[in-house]
């Protein structure tokens, strides 16, 4: 089976949601410049940020998701993977709250989303990793990689993704799509991938290969998946 694995913050979602969710609600800086200088973990700074929120209010919150944007080529490029037998899932490192609705909102609720959880309990936003991993240093609260290594070793796995939360998994996928940062990362780190600004053309490339029956596992993500499969 071939499965496609989508981040969602600044991929399925043109912009970054999450950064968006605390800079509406809470405080963004000095903690989040103090995350990428290295002196936080990714679930250090949103245990910090969660704290910080105010005034998140079912109302708050939906009139928060409705301004997001989801890229308009999403659902065509959905329901086409649906149409020829492609598993799409959601990989984000982001939170159900805003994920959740803004793709039921889409028309895509049925997807399955893997990511954190945020929820409102005795007076405080508690944040939650489900998927946390020991055996990994990627900059995620909650792996990636570890939903891609919940597929079937035959199973070709691809992925899209524009950050350095998406560097992990993408060492573990066959075939890779590659927005913004995670192009130069990639490049510098031999990763063969597309470089993609839209995810009209993840659409317009997958749908070629696919057609053209070209979508193939890689040797060395197969290994790095059997590698990590024995770690965890």
């Amino acid at each position: 089976m071939i499965r496609l694995f989508l981040d969602f913050d600044g991929t399925v979602a043109v912009n970054d949601v999450g950064d968006a969710f605390f800079q509406t609600f809470g405080q963004f800086e000095p903690v989040h410049s103090e995350l990428l200088a290295g002196k936080h973990t990714v679930a250090g700074y949103y245990r910090i940020s969660a704290g910080h929120l105010r005034d998140v209010t079912p109302e708050s919150l939906h009139a928060f998701t409705e301004r997001q944007e989801l890229d308009p080529a999403v659902p065509d490029l959905i329901r086409w993977a649906s149409d020829v037998g492609i598993a799409v899932a959601i990989v984000s490192d982001g939170f159900d709250l805003y994920i959740k609705p803004m793709m039921a909102r889409a028309g895509l609720g049925h997807i399955p989303v893997f990511c954190n959880t945020l929820t409102f309990e005795d007076g405080a936003w508690i944040p939650r990793f489900p998927g946390a991993s020991e055996s990994c240093s990627c900059f995620c609260a909650s792996c990636k990689r570890n939903v891609l290594l919940t597929s079937a070793p035959t199973d070709v796995l691809v992925y899209v993704g524009d950050g350095r939360s998406d560097r992990c998994a993408v060492e573990h996928a066959d075939v890779v799509f590659a927005k913004s940062g995670l192009i130069a990362w990639c490049v510098a780190n031999g990763i063969p991938h597309h470089n993609v600004h839209t995810m009209f053309d993840v659409w317009h490339i997958l749908r070629r290969r696919f057609e053209q029956n070209d979508l193939r596992p890689r040797r060395h993500a197969e290994l790095a998946r059997k590698r990590a499969f024995e770690q965890e």
